[in-house]
């Protein structure tokens, strides 16, 4: 098969397949922009991803609920720049997280923390005429390989949710290669990965004019505009289970609540504020009170939206902190910072 000829194969976006990953800059939004005179619509477009990655919604009824309110976009835009990405020019907003969240709370739209789902996809392609192969992100054969891999970076950076292809090493491409009959792929996925959902679809050319679609889309689809046929069928399917698997991890904000935390290591300065930065960052966070120190140990009281647990999940996807002990009935969380 053609994926056994490469050794190594990378995630679309992301580093390392986890589970429940801390999604990065989540209130910085990077928006195409071609002209100067396209800034205004650029804003309009990184408010609307904005509200889709903390509603976890992709309706645009929560865009225009936050409108009708009075609320002008710019309102909750800290700054914007002009950047230049791998020669393409984009517009970072950085937005306000507190007031985004107050302006949510106040219309009673939930929200989505930091702690963001992982859908793997595992996608085979055979177009009849060479070796069906698994789609990744080191290489594109086809047409449809670039659409469906644009598709998975977009939606991933829109929605905030981590859209990944699978990796194989060395061991597995000769386990593949010496027990290809005995050994099903899906086998070595399920090992090497750990997720919240796996959508598997195979794409196979079954004529001259007809492409056949199993696994978790099933439908025949002609030749004729077959990429944008398949594509807008893919997006439909991705997208219901996104939102799905994004509704189980919305954070109720009408609920409030206070818990005590401890973050020990902490070796210096830089230390405190590296680890307070990272526990203000938290967008169950209402408000944060520091109650004392202890040696290389700080105690604070968390004002929060949600419920406790709600807020050990945000804190455990964290790659800085460590929950060591947490306490539901006393409403208390024992951290350790990781450098």
């Amino acid at each position: 098969m053609r994926f056994l000829k490469h050794i190594l194969f990378s995630l679309i976006i992301f580093s390392n397949a986890c589970f429940g990953k801390e999604f990065d800059k989540l209130f910085v939004v990077y928006e195409p922009v071609e002209i100067a005179s396209q800034i205004e619509k650029s804003i309009n477009n990184s408010f609307n991803t904005m509200v889709y990655r903390l509603s976890g919604s992709n309706s645009p009824s929560n865009i225009w609920k936050i409108i009708n309110a009075g609320s002008s976009r710019k309102n909750f835009i800290k700054s914007y720049s002009i950047r230049n990405i791998d020669g393409s020019s984009f517009l970072e907003v950085n937005y306000d997280k507190d007031l985004l969240i107050e302006t949510f709370n106040e219309l009673s739209i939930p929200i989505l923390g930091n702690s963001r789902p992982v859908i793997l996809f595992l996608i085979e392609i055979d177009s009849g005429t060479d070796d069906p192969y698994y789609l990744t992100s080191s290489e594109s054969y086809s047409e449809l390989d670039s659409f469906l891999k644009n598709f998975l970076k977009k939606e991933s950076s829109s929605r905030g949710i981590f859209l990944e292809l699978p990796e194989i090493d060395l061991m597995d491409v000769n386990e593949l290669s010496n027990y290809e009959r005995l050994i099903d792929f899906e086998d070595i996925i399920n090992e090497k990965y750990t997720f919240d959902d796996l959508i598997k679809i195979n794409i196979s050319k079954i004529g001259i004019d007809e492409w056949l679609i199993g696994g978790d889309i099933n439908q025949t689809i002609g030749n004729e505009n077959f990429i944008n046929l398949f594509i807008e069928q893919f997006s439909n399917h991705a997208n219901t289970r996104i939102n799905k698997l994004l509704e189980k991890n919305l954070i109720n904000t009408s609920k409030k609540g206070m818990i005590s935390v401890s973050i020990t290591n902490i070796k210096s300065f830089e230390d405190y504020k590296k680890s307070k930065g990272i526990i203000e960052n938290l967008v169950g966070l209402r408000d944060i009170d520091i109650s004392r120190f202890d040696i290389d140990t700080v105690f604070y009281k968390l004002g929060i939206y949600g419920d406790f647990d709600s807020i050990v999940k945000e804190i455990s996807e964290s790659n800085f902190l460590q929950i060591t002990d947490q306490f539901k009935e006393k409403s208390e969380i024992n951290i350790n910072f990781i450098r």
